[in-house]
């Protein structure tokens, strides 16, 4: 069992709330065992969550029932609010949004777990407790099953920048009979989850637990060991096993958190510059005991430093010729993943900011498939991101000319991964 603090779940669904699963998590502190036993007792003897302690008191609206806010009409109507004769007349207007999640465009770590076996634990992570590969009926790829108890972390060298993005997949899978995990993933100081307590360091969280009960569905986010907030109004047990695409947006002190496209959070100031030594997962510790597995899969973390990028122009008007493999499209597609967006965007700026540049874009692949169906792809995948730049920057189609290689010029053996992936690249020239 991690060392920390405690989170109570009741063992039974007549008691009306589990005990802390938001208020407390048990990750790396090192609590003393009278203190848990104290709260043990204390759960025993009242039945009350210890949650509830921590929960703030809703306000009373006008009318004496309770809620943060009054009703809002989202139809763009006029509305009464209120009762009776003299009830207010209110004007509200449709409030629309997207979202505005850019992923970074230098990957610093991915991982499908394509190399990895079923049952065993992927060789690109580290972990304090358990977890195995395991395949989903129905559902694409293979993930990772994380235990109860058990935090887990990607293998990567060194501190995230100040400016990246972290992406993956949540399953939240429910079979009705067992208990699902609380699972909880954020920043932290913390290197090595093996050897040092998380708990009592600087660390950035969020919980998702019991989503599949509508009347106990918990999202909270918080700092070191405590709660700070929370969003109860998220439909989490629509997810119930369903694929959950989260993402993370970190500017230095800035974090941003999204559940598919729903931006969740947006806090400037949550982050100190040691909260980016190291991303964690981890399937809490509560009780009772997750019986079934925290599923994950598909990790994308990546730079989204505009310095780095930056270089790929300086390289375009001083050397006259710059390459990239960042610039990313769907599998046999000329589609551009949406994390390349930031990539293409440089080349867009460029253009903007210097009238009389010309280029000319160059697809390459692989020698993965036919050769005549890969000169045609690559000249594609030109086309598309001539399409991007004019298309977003009012660029002038004469400006830009495009042509395709195919797998006829590689700049390194197509016998390995890493070499067929500096094949996959587009080129800019200045003409």
């Amino acid at each position: 069992m991690l060392p920390g603090l405690y989170v109570l779940q009741a063992q039974t669904p007549t008691i009306p709330e589990r005990a802390g699963a938001h208020a407390k998590d048990k990750v790396g502190s090192k609590t003393d065992e009278s203190i848990d036993k104290g709260i043990d007792s204390a759960f025993s003897k009242t039945g009350r969550t210890i949650g509830n302690l921590f929960k703030k008191k809703k306000k009373k609206n006008a009318d004496g029932t309770t809620g943060d806010t009054a009703p809002v009409n989202t139809t763009g109507n006029t509305t009464a609010t209120g009762t009776g004769t003299g009830a207010a007349t209110v004007t509200t207007v449709k409030v629309n949004s997207n979202s505005d999640f850019v992923p970074g465009g230098n990957v610093l770590f991915e991982d499908h777990f394509e190399k990895d076996a079923e049952g065993d634990f992927p060789a690109r992570w580290n972990t304090n407790g358990s977890g195995k590969i395991v395949t989903i009926d129905g559902i694409a790829g293979k993930w990772l099953s994380v235990v109860h108890n058990s935090v887990i972390n990607p293998v990567i060298d060194k501190a995230l920048p100040e400016n990246c993005t972290i992406e993956f997949d949540l399953f939240l899978q429910s079979d009705g009979q067992h208990t699902t995990p609380f699972i909880q993933f954020g920043l932290t100081q913390v290197r090595d989850i093996l050897k040092e307590d998380m708990g009592y360091k600087d660390r950035f969280f969020m919980n998702i637990s019991r989503y599949t009960e509508e009347d106990g569905k918990t999202i909270d986010y918080g700092l070191k060991m405590d709660v700070v907030g929370n969003k109860s109004d998220f439909p989490i047990t629509s997810y119930a096993n369903k694929v959950l695409h989260v993402s993370i947006a970190v500017n230095k002190t800035r974090i941003r958190i999204y559940f598919g496209d729903t931006k969740l959070i947006d806090l400037p100031r949550a982050l100190t510059p040691v909260m980016r030594n190291n991303f964690f997962m981890n399937n809490n510790y509560i009780i009772p005991a997750s019986e079934l597995g925290m599923l994950v899969g598909n990790v994308r973390i990546a730079s989204s430093e505009v310095d780095a990028r930056s270089l790929l122009i300086k390289q375009l008007m001083e050397e006259g010729r710059a390459v990239t493999n960042d610039i990313l499209f769907d599998v046999n597609s000329d589609v551009i993943k949406k994390e390349s967006y930031a990539i293409v965007n440089q080349f867009g700026d460029a253009m903007a900011k210097n009238p009389g540049l010309r280029i000319k874009i160059t697809g390459h692949t692989d020698s993965d498939g036919a050769d005549a169906a890969n000169l045609t792809l690559s000249q594609k995948r030109a086309a598309a991101v001539k399409k991007y730049i004019t298309g977003n920057y009012s660029i002038d189609a004469s400006r830009i000319e495009t042509d395709g290689r195919g797998e006829l010029q590689p700049v390194a053996p197509n016998t390995t991964t890493d070499g067929k992936a500096k094949n996959r690249r587009v080129e800019f020239v200045k003409l």
